[in-house]
């Protein structure tokens, strides 16, 4: 019985009819399912009178999905390209289903990939906030929510914790403030302003904020903090205000509870709208919560540029012989290109690239573990026994009474037929080969 259940037609023609249409699967007759793999697996290796008498078959798909991931590392190849233009933030985050990464690189205009070069010399430590003095700075604000409950968190660091009812005053936060790339805070407090505020909740739904004095640093998508500001709220709009009594500046917000009340007609009380109105006395505070810290910051805005019409230029009669670090001739091999560099921040989950990579075309090529979703749950055939090998070892090490014989047989055939799949899978062709060997009869020069 023929493995192929399709026709011509079919195959080369897709669900729609239309060739080369994109909804083909091309090629796919080189590959096996994993499903597929733990079926014919059970009929050749378990029942009665077999190696293995009786397993479960959610034991056979854990360690098939086991084998499929440690395959999927270094023997199938299995390398997934991402194509990406970096905006002038110069980050990049990582793709859902990354694993590891093989290669960055930008393209040029005649679509020919340029290997950059990770940074070995920058990196994005985690930075805190700091007072004149050195010392970490702590987050005090509070509000009062309820006599009965005392002062409440509100700020950046809020842990939800409260101070004791008896007495006045502000409490410190128990946690660092990070260093962010931008925030803004504004004591409510102001002697010059309307009733000695600076600031006023409202009016109308109450998602508005108007300010006496204008020029705030604030922009659209900053996360508010504020005395009865809803978790996740976020500034919306930044215009100009439309109190007379504040004339200075005016924001509206947002937040998740506003937005799905919109989208249920308004009916009864916005649930989104701040819960007490602002204290004087407090700050509410504007902020981008993406971290970064001075060195990040200093790496993503250098340029080597001395000329405008050359970010590679280099002067050599001047001092300034490092424009670019390690990037003159003999000093160091890795940064002795002018493609670019990159370096990886895994608490962030981001890639971050030199400044002249803004605006370009970049490729990551990296390593995922086929497990990302059931159509990549496939296996190309030339390891297909390597992964029944793979499952009947990893069931008989982990049974009690197995005879070590066994585990130790299987456990050599394991490993021959991993092998063998990297051998076949190394796609090494003669003609190929030959034809770079023929390069290698060239005399070097010293």
């Amino acid at each position: 019985m023929g493995l192929i259940n399709e026709t011509s037609k079919s195959y080369y023609q897709g669900a729609d009819g239309v060739q080369l249409s994109g909804d083909e699967k091309y090629g796919n007759y080189q590959y096996i399912t994993l499903e597929d793999i733990i079926n014919q697996f059970i009929i050749s290796y378990v029942g009665e009178n077999k190696i293995i008498s009786k397993v479960r078959r959610t034991d056979i798909q854990f360690h098939a999905m086991r084998a499929l991931q440690e395959l999927s590392y270094d023997t199938l190849n299995r390398y997934k390209s991402l194509e990406y233009t970096v905006p002038a933030t110069l980050k990049m985050p990582l793709p859902q289903d990354f694993v590891n990464h093989v290669k960055v690189s930008y393209v040029d205009d005649s679509g020919i990939m340029r290997v950059l070069y990770p940074s070995i010399k920058s990196f994005n430590p985690t930075a805190y906030q700091q007072n004149t003095d050195g010392s970490y700075k702590f987050e005090t604000n509070t509000y009062v929510d309820d006599p009965t409950v005392g002062y409440q968190q509100y700020g950046i660091t809020s842990t939800g914790l409260t101070s004791p009812s008896i007495g006045t005053g502000d409490f410190e936060g128990d946690n660092l403030i990070p260093k962010f790339k931008k925030e803004t805070r504004i004591a409510v407090t102001n002697t010059s302003g309307y009733n000695n505020r600076e600031l006023v909740y409202g009016p109308g739904s109450g998602m508005r904020i108007n300010f006496f004095t204008a020029g705030h640093d604030i922009e659209v998508g900053m996360t508010i903090f504020g005395p009865g500001i809803p978790p996740n709220s976020t500034v919306a709009t930044v215009g100009d205000s439309n109190n007379s009594n504040l004339p200075g500046m005016g924001i509206t917000f947002t937040n998740p509870e506003y937005e799905n009340w919109l989208l249920n007609g308004s009916v009864g009380t916005n649930p989104g709208r701040p819960t007490d109105t602002q204290q004087l006395g407090e700050e509410v505070i504007f902020v981008n919560l993406n971290k970064q810290s001075d060195t990040q910051s200093r790496y993503k805005t250098y340029t080597a540029a001395t000329t405008s019409q050359d970010v590679n230029y280099d002067n050599y009669d001047d001092d300034i012989y490092l424009p670019r670090e390690g990037g003159r001739f003999g000093i160091s091999p890795e940064n002795a290109q002018a493609n670019g560099t990159y370096y990886i921040d895994q608490n962030s989950g981001c890639i971050y690239f030199s400044s002249n990579i803004s605006g370009l075309i970049v490729i990551l090529n990296y390593i995922s573990d086929s497990l990302g979703n059931d159509n990549e749950m496939i296996v190309h055939k030339f390891a297909e026994e390597a992964m029944y090998k793979h499952i009947a070892h990893a069931i008989l090490a982990t049974r009690a009474n197995t005879p070590e014989y066994l585990v130790n047989r299987f456990k050599k055939e394991k490993f021959a037929a991993k092998r063998n799949a990297k051998l076949r899978l190394s796609n090494i062709k003669l003609e190929e080969l030959s034809q770079i060997l023929r390069n290698k009869s060239k005399h070097i020069k010293h």
